[in-house]
């Protein structure tokens, strides 16, 4: 895969997130141009620090662009939710759940402990990319699927649980839509130069956030759920947001016909 094509695959997998964030989040907060594009940049500069650190960019040119797409999804989508809950600052008064992170539901004052445990949990996402475990059965593929939703699972119950409850048959569903779909990757596994743990786990993490957030986002058609449900809706916005929609589903076409082209090489 060039260095081209693998940049534009890396742009349309955060232009993938910003349109899902854009469709749930405008009715709420209006359209903002000036953070539309952060998972694009986000995505990019996670992309670029792969493929310059010696140690990733082998397993980084052996992926294919189906599978690159979601392993920068999954990674910046951790990311985010990192810098939003540890680094960030903002007023928290439209949240129905908090974007900055609590310490069991309890407000956390010190923004040094904040940095401080964010910056731990940045590093521990790029030293779990490191695992070079290769994967080739599917029972391996599966495991990691099911494994990796667990672990999503965990995170979300963690900061929505003292506000929403926790909901035993919610907290599974991430690692049953993985492990569902597990033979995605699996198929497109070389087994002369197989996938290294650490990136199937993010590649299963984007692809979680894919077919979740689709789900709740295009098809529930659920308003976001860290909004207070007293904050008022802009008609503006919520009339006119099926224009991110389409546009992402010329994005899933595009992913389809590379999924396609991917198998037929193999």
């Amino acid at each position: 895969m060039t260095y081209a094509l693998s940049l534009a695959t890396v742009v349309a997998s955060g232009l993938y997130t910003s349109l899902w964030g854009a469709f749930k989040d405008s009715p709420f907060e209006r359209f903002k141009p000036a953070t539309f594009p952060r998972s694009i940049y986000f995505s990019v500069a996670i992309f670029l620090a792969l493929y310059f650190l010696p140690f990733f960019r082998a397993d980084l040119e052996a992926l294919g662009p189906f599978q690159l797409f979601f392993l920068v999804m999954g990674v910046e989508r951790f990311l985010a939710e990192l810098y939003k809950g540890f680094f960030r600052t903002e007023d928290q008064t439209k949240y129905f759940v908090p974007s900055r992170i609590t310490f069991f539901g309890r407000h956390v004052a010190s923004d040094l402990l904040r940095y401080l445990v964010g910056a731990i949990l940045v590093l521990l996402v790029f030293a779990s990319m490191t695992l070079q475990v290769r994967v080739v059965p599917f029972w391996g593929f599966l495991l990691t699927a099911y494994a990796t939703g667990l672990l999503v699972s965990l995170g979300g119950a963690y900061k929505d649980a003292p506000f929403e409850g926790f909901k035993p048959l919610k907290f599974q569903r991430s690692g049953a839509v993985l492990a569902l779909f597990s033979p995605l990757f699996y198929s497109l596994n070389d087994p002369l130069a197989p996938v290294s743990l650490g990136f199937l786990i993010y590649m299963n993490g984007g692809l979680e956030r894919f077919a979740i957030e689709y789900y709740k986002t295009y098809i529930q058609r659920n308003m976001s759920g860290k909004f207070r449900p007293d904050l008022p809706r802009l008609a503006e916005f919520a009339d006119t947001r099926e224009k991110y929609h389409y546009l992402a589903l010329l994005l899933i076409a595009g992913l389809a016909l590379l999924y396609l082209h991917e198998r037929a090489l193999l």
